[in-house]
């Protein structure tokens, strides 16, 4: 088992390396320069569009010294990036107004659970894909990965997954690895679960039903 999710997890790391430079040049064209769709040499903080989306919030990734390691302004799993927020931007005020609403994300996640491009949020992708599947030939497998699953509504897991695979897709590192300089992808994802997870009070439980409301809407 451990073996086919290590597969698969690494078909849509390649899947997705290939598609995400189409779409940063959709979201933020032109590029200046073009990046490249088969190496990663020239994203994360070589690139300016990448470097910004993968800057933390608390730094300002044109002015703090990310791109030479300094550690006063290590990347690590534990800040939350830009590319993860509605319009890429923050509220300092409130750190978690729009996480987890950006047009990135939802991209991503629709390409990896139904490999379709449609318009709408993540419950109208996996209703798009399960009649996408029904409309074909039953001889040819279309089968996505919402349908195998029987997923039926986006779950948080499904966001945290897609927001790992996202974040490195937009790295420079080109095959899979866990850990990529001071970032860890296994912490990034427990990071993400547990600010899902481990809250306490109603406010922030009704948060989390107000996100998951906005990806099955």
């Amino acid at each position: 088992l451990k073996k086919e999710a290590d597969s698969a997890q690494g078909d849509d790391t390649t899947n997705l390396k290939h598609v995400v430079v189409s779409w940063l040049t959709e979201l933020f064209h032109p590029l200046d320069p073009p990046l490249c769709t088969t190496i990663k040499d020239d994203h994360r903080f070589v690139h300016n569009t990448t470097s910004m989306l993968l800057c933390p919030v608390k730094y300002v990734w044109t002015k703090d010294k990310i791109r030479d390691r300094d550690l006063d302004f290590l990347v690590t799993a534990y800040s939350w990036p830009v590319f993860m927020y509605n319009d890429y931007s923050f509220d300092s005020a409130n750190i978690e107004k729009g996480l987890f609403h950006s047009t990135l994300l939802l991209k991503a996640f629709k390409h990896l659970f139904t490999s379709l491009d449609t318009d709408g949020n993540g419950a109208d992708v996996i209703t798009a894909s399960q009649h996408h599947r029904s409309s074909e030939n039953d001889t040819v497998n279309h089968s996505h990965v919402a349908n195998i699953i029987g997923m039926k509504t986006v779950t948080l897991c499904a966001i945290a997954y897609t927001a790992c695979q996202l974040c490195f897709a937009l790295s420079n590192i080109n095959s899979w690895q866990s850990v990529d300089g001071d970032f860890n992808y296994y912490n990034f994802y427990n990071n993400i679960m547990d600010f899902f997870e481990v809250i306490s009070g109603t406010d922030a439980q009704a948060c989390i039903n107000e996100l998951l409301k906005w990806w099955n809407r």
